[in-house]
């Protein structure tokens, strides 16, 4: 069988995605496994746009019209794709010590991203980013382990911000499984029986920005609005429902894949359970 060469973590917040993923990594170097990690958030994630703009050439012109002394910055930052429109780097941007930015132009930028762009731009940006990705990821010939971009990420847009059909959410994520065929890939699905314990037990962990947001995202927009979810207890109902979509789209994939409840958080079970499924399919 031939190696995987990419490995997908999901699960909604507080499920374990993020220590499932670094477990992962430290398995694969202990065996030997040259492989890449990107987490949720990573400026450089090779299949997902995070702190991304995207504009037309005319708002690209006109925003660099705007903001001349930064021309030679934007420049430096900005990708151009098939169909010619400009992907602005604004957080790698950001994070140059070097280069002076203007705050009012990342502010801008930031309404540009690629995640507040039109429902059709983003699936189709989305599937773009994938299609490089696999591309990539054939050259390389390293096994690649991604947290929450497969599924959470579109699944939040589509059903969190613009409450589009399950079938339609289905129908999305089964085209990104075609195009990522080619790396033999392995997904993971971590969740718990009860969604309110699960962010219950994390919201001391987080920061308070991050709780408001969740809720803003997920009660103000999309399902969540739709259907008059408030404060702790809508933000959990939404996530409930995201959980059932998920694991729905979990069994219509085709794509080998571990699905695990860890309500318990049985840490010792879930790591055996996650050795013996690379393991035995030829990973490790």
């Amino acid at each position: 069988m031939n190696r995987t060469q990419l490995i997908l973590i999901e699960g909604i917040p507080g499920s374990g995605k993020t220590s499932t993923a670094q477990y992962i990594k430290s398995l694969l170097d202990t065996n030997g496994v040259s492989s890449q990690l990107y987490l949720e958030g990573d400026l450089n994630h090779p299949a997902d746009y995070e702190s991304v703009a995207c504009l037309t050439t005319r708002e690209y012109e006109s925003l660099k019209d705007r903001y001349p002394e930064s021309i030679h910055a934007i420049d430096q930052f900005t990708e151009v794709n098939k169909k010619q429109y400009k992907l602005i780097y604004y957080g790698k941007l950001q994070q140059q010590e070097s280069i002076e930015v203007n705050k009012d132009l990342i502010d801008e930028l930031a309404r540009f991203d690629v995640y507040n762009v039109s429902l059709d731009l983003y699936l189709e940006l989305i599937e773009e980013r994938w299609m490089e990705f696999v591309k990539q990821a054939q050259q390389n010939q390293e096994t690649v382990i991604l947290e929450c971009c497969f599924i959470q990420n579109p699944i939040t847009l589509m059903f969190g911000k613009h409450n589009q059909t399950k079938r339609s959410i289905i129908d999305f994520i089964k085209r990104l499984e075609q195009i990522i065929q080619p790396l033999n890939p392995k997904i993971i699905y971590l969740y718990q029986d009860d969604v309110r314990t699960t962010i219950d037990r994390i919201i001391p962990k987080r920061s308070e920005e991050w709780l408001k947001h969740c809720i803003w995202y997920f009660t103000e927009q999309g399902y969540g609005k739709a259907n008059s979810n408030q404060g702790v207890e809508g933000l959990c109902e939404v996530l409930k429902v995201r959980k059932e979509y998920e694991l729905d789209i979990m069994n219509q994939l085709r794509v080998d894949k571990l699905t695990f409840n860890n309500t318990e958080f049985n840490w010792d079970a879930v790591l055996e359970k996650i050795r013996d499924f690379l393991k035995v399919n030829g990973n490790c």
